[in-house]
């Protein structure tokens, strides 16, 4: 199952993967991990298949270092069917809540084609 796979592709990455929302990361721990999730369904113009786009968030205390999201991509793109989705993937700012702690998070868009 492509769920399983791609966390079992991130936890390569990070220790800390999370399937939709982070709820079960361990409040005392700092805000370094990784969320995926389903975005969209699509059937494919030759009617023959599908295309899932999964997002998947880096979320960092201060920020994300420097080739982090290289590795995530070279994770999941070595996935079959997985591919980046063209086009900007956008960075997102927080402050953790009851601290001066800035959150840094990009979220990375990528499809997974499979047939019916």
């Amino acid at each position: 199952m492509i769920l399983n796979e791609i966390y079992q592709a991130l936890n390569k990455v990070d220790d800390h993967v999370y399937y939709g929302t982070a709820l079960a990361h361990d409040k005392s721990l700092p805000w370094d991990y990784t969320v995926y999730s389903r975005n969209t369904l699509k059937r494919n113009q030759q009617k023959s298949g599908y295309a899932t786009v999964f997002n998947v968030a880096i979320v960092r205390e201060e920020y994300i270092p420097d080739g982090l999201e290289d590795e995530v991509v070279a994770a999941m793109e070595a996935l079959a069917g997985v591919r980046m989705v063209e086009g900007e993937h956008e960075y997102f700012y927080s402050t953790k809540p009851n601290t001066s702690h800035v959150v840094e998070m990009v979220i990375l868009k990528f499809t997974y084609s499979r047939k019916i």
